[in-house]
């Protein structure tokens, strides 16, 4: 399996799980590309959560963290702020998950440090731990048919 299958079976299982997990979880198109200046990249998945009223894009990588993925995680979330935000949205929170060898990383990322309920209630703590047990899920998932030598498809 290359490292794009295997992206695509993380992506997957993670998408599906996330949804399980709460129907506040709505999937908008995925692989949302974001072009700036010279450089492209894209936003493997955008999530808009009902219940937080916010777009959360996540970033699928393999590999360490580096400073310029947060800096670029945070053009995208001005971006969506100013092109793609409704009245009553909240400020998109965007997630940039990591994986690397048997480890994963999960980091948050936010414009500014929001003072209310949303940050300190559904933010910093468990939707943090979703992203991090559901992203552990989804990878053990996709490296099953590794193991096995099949074809990723969910059963």
């Amino acid at each position: 399996m290359s490292e794009h299958d295997l992206k695509t079976a993380i992506l997957t299982e993670l998408e599906l799980s996330l949804q399980e997990v709460s129907p506040d979880f709505m999937l908008i198109p995925r692989q949302k590309g974001f072009s700036i200046d010279s450089e492209h990249r894209v936003v493997d998945l955008v999530f808009y959560h009902r219940n937080m009223q916010c777009m959360i894009p996540v970033y699928l990588k393999f590999g360490e963290l580096q400073n310029d993925d947060i800096e670029w995680m945070q053009v995208n979330l001005r971006t969506l702020l100013k092109y793609k935000m409704r009245q009553g949205d909240e400020k998109p929170i965007g997630f940039i998950l990591c994986v690397q060898d048997n480890k994963e990383h999960v980091e948050l990322v936010a414009l500014e440090q929001s003072k209310g309920f949303i940050s300190k209630n559904l933010i910093e703590f468990p939707l943090k731990q979703i992203f991090i047990s559901k992203l552990h899920d989804a990878v053990l998932q996709a490296r099953k048919p590794l193991v096995h030598g099949e074809v990723y498809g969910r059963t």
